[in-house]
C-alpha cells in the first residue's frame, strides 16, 4: 500500500510541475491578448492608425509560446489542459478576425487563423484552435461590428454599414445551419440577432435620411 501512495505522490508532483509550467507560458500569452484588444478598440476612434499588419507583427512572439506548449504537453493530454489558454486564444482570434474584416471586408477562415497562430489543423490530440472557440470568436466579431457600425455614422462613413449589414446577415444565416450543442456558443449565437437588428436600424436610418450617395 505504501508503495502505491508513494507513486501517487510522484505523479501528483509531476502534474503540479506541468501545470506550473503551463501557467508560466500562458502569462506570456496574456500580454499579447491585451495588446491586440487595445488595438481593436483603436479602430473605433476617428484618428485610428491601426492596421491588420500591425496586429500580425504583435502576434509573432506568440508563436514561441505555442511551440513551448506543444513541446510540454503530450497530444493525448491536450484537452486536459486547454482551459489554461483557451480564453486567450479565443480573444486573440477575435481581434484578428475583426481587424481582417475591417481591411478586407472578408471572413478570416479558421484554417488561416490556425496558420497565423502556429496551430495545427483540427484532429484528435492536435494543438489547434477548436471549432467551438472559433465560433465564439465569430460571435464576438458580430458584437464588435454592431458597435463599429454606429461609429461609422459618427465619422460620416455611410458606406461601411451596408457592408457590415450584408456580412452580418450572411454570418447569421451560416450559424442557423448549425445544430449547436454547446450551451455557451448557442447563447452567444442568440445574441447575434440583436446585433443584426441594431445594424439594420442604422442602415435604414442612413437610407431614410438620404445620407448614402
Amino acid at each position: 500500500m505504501e508503495s502505491v501512495f508513494e507513486k501517487f505522490s510522484v505523479d501528483l508532483e509531476k502534474e503540479f510541475q506541468i501545470r506550473e509550467q503551463i501557467k508560466d507560458i500562458v502569462k506570456n500569452i496574456e500580454p499579447v491578448e491585451r495588446k491586440l484588444s487595445t488595438l481593436v478598440q483603436q479602430y473605433h476612434s476617428v484618428s485610428c492608425t491601426t492596421t491588420y499588419q500591425h496586429l500580425l507583427t504583435e502576434i509573432e512572439p506568440l508563436k514561441i509560446q505555442i511551440d513551448q506548449l506543444k513541446s510540454l504537453i503530450k497530444p493525448e493530454l491536450y484537452f486536459k489542459y486547454r482551459e489554461y489558454w483557451k480564453f486567450s486564444l479565443t480573444n486573440i482570434s477575435f481581434s484578428l478576425l475583426f481587424s481582417y474584416w475591417i481591411e478586407k471586408k472578408q471572413l478570416l477562415k479558421i484554417e488561416e487563423l490556425q496558420s497565423l497562430l502556429n496551430l495545427e489543423e483540427n484532429k484528435p490530440g492536435a494543438f489547434s484552435l477548436e471549432l467551438e472557440d472559433y465560433l465564439i470568436a465569430l460571435c464576438n466579431l458580430s458584437n464588435e461590428l454592431s458597435r463599429y457600425c454606429l461609429n461609422c455614422v459618427i465619422r460620416q462613413d455611410y458606406e461601411t454599414p451596408s457592408a457590415i449589414s450584408k456580412f452580418e446577415s450572411d454570418l447569421f444565416a451560416g450559424f442557423r445551419l448549425l445544430n449547436l450543442k454547446n450551451d455557451i456558443v448557442r447563447k452567444r449565437y442568440d445574441s447575434m440577432k440583436y446585433d443584426l437588428k441594431r445594424i439594420e436600424e442604422v442602415v435604414y436610418d442612413i437610407s431614410v435620411r438620404g445620407l448614402k450617395k
